[in-house]
């Protein structure tokens, strides 16, 4: 498994959840962010990505499909299985995209 790729789809997901008018946060690209993200080698991103992965398995889901596109009846099983826990997880990825690219 890519887990750069994992991150990119639990960024996607997170980003879908958010309502906003514009698609997302000015100048964040979920592949390029999900580099970022595996680059680093934060704690709290590697725990998230961790929460992401055992809510996936929670859920029933395909685990070979985990790195590639969600669908929309993944992600609402997804978010009914991990419900606020993996939404603070998500949050925690985009936090440490900002982490990440701005550390020295």
């Amino acid at each position: 498994m890519n887990h750069a790729r994992i991150a990119t789809e639990a960024l996607r997901f997170r980003l879908g959840t958010l309502v906003t008018k514009a698609a997302g946060p000015q100048g964040l690209d979920p592949v390029e962010a999900g580099d970022i993200l595996i680059t680093c080698a934060d704690p709290g991103v590697d725990q998230a990505l961790r929460l992401v992965g055992q809510t996936w398995k929670q859920a029933g889901l395909v685990p070979e499909s985990i790195d590639r596109p969600w669908s929309a009846g993944d992600s609402a099983r997804l978010r009914s299985v991990g419900g606020t826990a993996l939404l603070d997880a998500l949050d925690e990825l985009v936090s440490g995209v900002s982490r990440c690219r701005f550390r020295d």
